[in-house]
């Protein structure tokens, strides 16, 4: 699995350790589900997605962190780095869908 953006974010002491274990918890989460589920799926392999982003919601502003441009963008990448390493056709997935690929995680994204 690649690295976690937290494995940068942790050395620079921005971020609370309790935000960072929050966020680690939904990555985590996101591995596991990705590790299990059909990748051929368009449906379950979105549904991951729509997970882990809902969990990020979900931690945005709290333990006196958030996200910033930098981190957003990192986050971004790691899901769709991660859906990739999985076996999923990050472009493909997103014609199929209807989207642009840059867009995976927009659809449920409030951060």
């Amino acid at each position: 699995m690649i690295s976690r953006p937290t494995e940068n974010w942790r050395p620079l002491g921005v971020h609370s350790d309790a935000f960072l274990e929050r966020v680690d918890q939904a990555l985590h989460a996101f591995e596991t589900e990705l590790g299990t589920l059909d990748v051929t799926s368009d449906q379950a392999v979105m549904a991951a997605v729509e997970h882990v982003v809902v969990a990020l919601n979900e931690v945005d502003g709290t333990d006196g962190g958030g996200f910033d441009t930098v981190d957003r963008e990192e986050l971004c990448d790691y899901i769709d780095h991660a859906v990739t390493a999985a076996g999923v056709d990050v472009e493909a997935l997103a014609r199929r869908q209807g989207f642009d690929p840059s867009a995976l995680t927009d659809r449920w994204r409030d951060w």
